[in-house]
Formats: structure tokens, sequence, C-alpha cells
């Protein structure tokens, strides 16, 4: 048997339900109310209906199309004989006629019946699985690794390492704000460039910020879902983590954007890569650190988390004032 919803908790249900019909409740406007809800409300009409002296207060519920008279119906004087249980009657005929809530209806329901938000998961247990090797990876290397780096380097040295870092990764950005035909942003993250290699001593510091140069991220990824490309589905790599199978193919342009992949050898490149990677995990550390220790499925509880990151990231506009 169903259980009654408060006129409150109602209020809600129908707001969720996308503007589900609402019914008058006597003088006032709220949803519909199902029989078995009003006998409660009512008290099997007779608690809080009466005022002082058992006379009734002239109240009436709206029962579908029907104005049903609540007890005491009529002000002032006592209520006829049988309308305590009007309510309760109406509410039994229309059961025995098969009449069914709508706001409980299954049929209703299914209307709203909506798959969750996310990215599709058709591989969700290959990717438990390179989960867990990367979270075996992360306890016995790589947390132990960022804990020491935290320990040893001061926070200004790791500002300026990450600075160092993402100074180099605007080139990326930069070419991908031109893919975009976004020349303002463009032209923002050239002067960036610019500014931070030349003032700020090979980009360990970050003077065009204090400028007004905000930084933007800007990658190939976002430039082909710009003009329609799906995300894919979701993925979650050895070592780089959660992505997508259009974000993944997607950072192999962006690497080859970057000027360290022409630069550098082989060798280089890994150093290189290691280290931008123990610099964006230290800026994440906490944020990570608390995700693990909060979720109770934390593959769950990532996916999430990236697919809204992403999702913000894509469809936010741009500090540079660009259009989305």
């Amino acid at each position: 048997m169903r259980s009654c919803l408060c006129a409150q908790d109602r209020a809600a249900a129908a707001t969720r339900a996308g503007g589900a019909e609402r019914n008058a409740v006597g003088a006032t406007s709220g949803p519909a109310a199902s029989p078995a809800c009003l006998r409660a409300a009512l008290g099997n009409g007779d608690r809080g209906v009466r005022g002082a002296g058992g006379q009734g207060l002239g109240r009436s519920v709206r029962v579908g199309n029907d104005v049903v008279p609540a007890t005491g119906a009529r002000r002032g004087g006592a209520a006829p004989a049988g309308t305590g249980d009007s309510v309760s009657a109406a509410g039994g005929a229309g059961q025995q006629a098969g009449a069914v809530d709508p706001l409980f209806d299954d049929e209703f329901d299914e209307e709203f019946d909506v798959e969750p938000a996310g990215f599709p998961d058709p591989w969700e247990g290959v990717n438990r699985g390179v989960l867990g090797f990367n979270r075996r990876l992360d306890r016995w290397v790589l947390d132990p690794v960022t804990r020491g780096y935290r320990k040893i380097a001061p926070a200004p040295v790791r500002t300026a390492i990450r600075h160092f870092f993402d100074n180099i990764g605007s080139v990326p950005i930069l070419a991908n704000d031109i893919l975009q035909l976004r020349p303002r942003c463009a032209g923002v993250t050239l002067a960036r460039i610019v500014t931070n290699t030349t003032v700020g001593i090979g980009g360990l510091f970050d003077p065009a910020r204090r400028w007004g140069l905000e930084r933007h991220r800007a990658d190939f990824g976002q430039t082909v879902a710009r003009i329609g490309v799906g995300s894919g589905p979701y993925l979650v790599l050895p070592l780089l983590g959660p992505t997508t199978l259009r974000d993944g193919t997607a950072t192999l342009v962006d690497a080859a954007f970057n000027p360290a992949f022409w630069v550098l050898g082989p060798a280089q490149q890994l150093t290189y890569g290691g280290g931008a990677g123990l610099a964006a995990r230290d800026a994440n550390f906490e944020a990570l650190m608390a995700l693990a220790n909060s979720s109770i499925d934390y593959y769950a509880a990532l996916r999430n988390g990236y697919y809204q990151s992403r999702i913000g990231q894509i469809e936010q506009r741009p500090s540079c004032g660009c259009p989305r």
C-alpha cells in the first residue's frame, strides 16, 4: 500500500516531475492529494476540521474534478450525518472503481524514469580493473612520492614548478584557441606566454595573472566537441586516469602541440611528463584524498566527478570573455 506524502513533499514531487498537474485543496493551491492522504490530513473526517465547540469550519476538499465536503461543511452548524466520512467514502468509492492516484500511478512514474547523467560506460568491468591497478600503484608509488615531494619542497617552490609546466602547456591552449576561432582567447594566451616567459623568468612566476590575463583551459577534446563530436565511452587509462574515447584520443594531438614533444628526446619526455604529472597531482592532492576517503563507491564518485568537471570545461564561458 502506497504511503502518503506530506503537503510539502508532494509539492516537491510534483516539481521534480516536471510540472505535474496540481489541484486546489480548500482555499489554497497545492498538489493533488490522494483519498488516503486526505483522510490522514483531515484526521478521518473529524480531527483538525471542527472549530471550538465542535462547530465546523466550512471546509471542502477537491478530489479529481469533484468537490467533496469535509466534516462540518456548514459554518456555524453541526455537521450533517455521515459527512464525517465523506472524504473516506469518496476515497473508497474511487478505489473500488479502479481510480488510481496520478502521483503514484506506475505509468505516470515511468514517464519520468530517465537514465542517470554521465558518460556511457559499457566497459565498466575493464575500467574498474584498471582503476584498481591505478589505486594500487598510487598507494605504493605515487602517493609516497607526492607526500615526499610536498614535505621536501615548500609551497612557493611547488607553485613555481607548477607555473613552469603550465607555461609550456599554454602552447597547446593557444593552438586550440585558434582552431576554435576564438581570437580574443588566443590573444590572451599568447600574451600570457610572452609575459610569463620573460618577466616571469621562464614561466616560474605568473605576473600575467596579476595584470588581468587569466589562464583558461582549451584542449583538442573541447575543439572537436564544439563541432559535435560525441564523448564516446568512458575510459580509465593506466596512470592517466579517467577520460573518454574522444578526449583520450585528443590527448595525443595536444601532446603533438606541446613544444617538449619536438625539443626533448624520449628519455627527457618521460622526465618532463613525470614532472608535469607530479605537479598536477600536488595541485589536486587534497581533493583526491577527500574523494577517496568519503566515497562508498570510489569508481562511481570519480566517474561522476570527472563528468561534472569535463562538462563544465566544455560548456563554460572562458575567462577571456569569448562566447562558449
